[in-house]
């Protein structure tokens, strides 16, 4: 057979393959309050799991997706028939771990687990190569390895996000009965049994979180990110959550505006109302795009090096979201938000395997760099939605005849997608 047009590597932190899907029982993370831009990001990593030895992840203990099966697999590998219609975190992983076995492991390519990378550095000279400086956690060695090409593919949900709410710092650095916590360390809602917690985020996490918890807390307060009335009934209901569906009748879910205030003792809304401090907060308040191991990036030439660029909402500078501009031998996956993952992943890795082979010829770095401006310059610029479909077409039609495999996105997908918030009432009752 012929031999593969790459030779590949694959950098994982964790000892396992299946990146967030991996549920740890506890969550040892490190982060500050409130954390909204990348520099906030405290030095050091999160800690592994003592039970599972692994690095923590959002997944909570009785999680289900927030998409249907059909609509979340990757194209042409359904999910197993007896699997959940809005899977457990559990049957998630299997099903990657039988993707992998099925369509990753049987190629050749080199898989280093338990290896952070620390930086990355473009050399476009004497001879043009990345250098990516990692760390091997399990034995605290370093090393420093060479490539052609790298593809950054951690994902959008590491660095949690907590906004920069007046009064949330001083509360954070003052000794108080109140517990302040991000969603990626909400395990089970028996933590909470007895106390009065607010929710931060109404959207899916946060709603759902939210209805575990009215069971066992004494009350739950939720607060979304609307500054009035009319700015919560104005959202795409079909991409809203319920807030409040299924919840424990005996104890409903107290509804709030947009957090505006924290004070020592209380906190207020948008609205003007105002609740005692409760005993804990959870800021199911989503993640921030970062990528602390990249500073600068050098032009393929070598005459100049760009900064690179990741706030709160996305990465910058990005050729269909995907190609860094101004270095095309750099990419990052995953960025857009509001998406179905793994099709995502899957039609954005296809068009980057014919981009490196020479199948697909990129426009001109200026002309790159003024589509990736121009694709991000509105309002929610990362937001995808049920644009994804139009976007994976786009990719693949520049693949052409040279992809088999993959084909145009068939309607009923975006239309199946559409009905997410009535199936979920239809099969897990919220």
């Amino acid at each position: 057979s012929d031999p593969p047009p790459f030779d590949i590597t694959v950098l994982e932190r964790n000892r396992v393959i299946g990146g967030l899907w991996n549920y740890t029982d506890t969550a040892p993370c490190r982060y500050n309050v409130p954390q909204s831009t990348p520099s906030d990001i405290p030095a050091a990593t999160d800690r592994r799991c003592p039970q599972t030895n692994s690095f923590p992840t959002p997944m909570y203990e009785h999680l289900h997706t927030n998409l249907p099966k059909d609509v979340m697999q990757f194209p042409g590998t359904p999910f197993p028939s007896d699997a959940d219609e809005f899977p457990t975190h559990t049957q998630v992983r299997d099903y990657l771990d039988a993707y992998a076995r099925a369509h990753v492991f049987p190629h050749k390519f080199n898989l280093q687990l338990d290896t952070e990378v620390t930086r990355i550095e473009y050399h476009p000279r004497p001879q043009a190569h990345w250098t990516c400086a990692v760390r091997n956690v399990a034995t605290n060695t370093t090393s420093v390895l060479e490539f052609d090409a790298v593809l950054v593919c951690t994902g959008r949900v590491n660095y949690p996000l907590i906004p920069e709410i007046p009064g949330l710092r001083a509360l954070a650095q003052t000794p108080r009965d109140c517990t302040l916590m991000h969603a990626k360390e909400y395990r089970r809602a028996q933590t909470f049994a007895g106390q009065t917690v607010l929710v931060v985020g109404a959207a899916s996490s946060g709603t759902d979180i939210a209805r575990q918890l009215s069971f066992v807390a004494k009350r739950v307060h939720i607060a979304s990110a609307d500054a009035s009335p009319e700015a919560a009934a104005a959202r795409d209901p079909r991409m809203t959550p319920v807030v409040g569906a299924a919840c424990n009748p005996q104890n409903p879910l107290v509804t709030h505006l947009r957090v505006t205030r924290f004070a020592p003792d209380r906190v207020w809304f948008a609205d003007g109302s105002h609740i005692p401090l409760p005993d804990a907060i959870v800021f199911a308040t989503g993640y921030m795009c970062a990528f602390p191991f990249i500073d600068e990036v050098a032009s393929l030439d070598g005459t100049h090096s760009v900064r690179f660029t990741a706030d709160s909402q996305g990465v910058y500078d990005l050729f269909e979201l995907l190609v860094y501009a101004f270095n095309p031998l750099l990419a990052v996956l995953g960025v857009p938000d509001k998406v179905v993952p793994f099709p995502l992943y899957e039609y954005q890795a296809a068009y980057l395997a014919h981009v490196y082979q020479g199948h697909i010829t990129l426009p001109p770095v200026a002309e790159m760099a003024e589509q990736a401006r121009a694709a991000v310059a509105g309002p929610d610029a990362f937001t995808m939605k049920y644009q994804q479909a139009a976007y994976m077409d786009r990719l693949i039609d520049r693949v052409g005849a040279h992809q088999s495999r993959l084909g145009h996105v068939p309607d009923h997908w975006t239309e199946r997608w559409k009905q997410t918030v009535q199936l979920r009432k239809q099969h897990l009752g919220y």
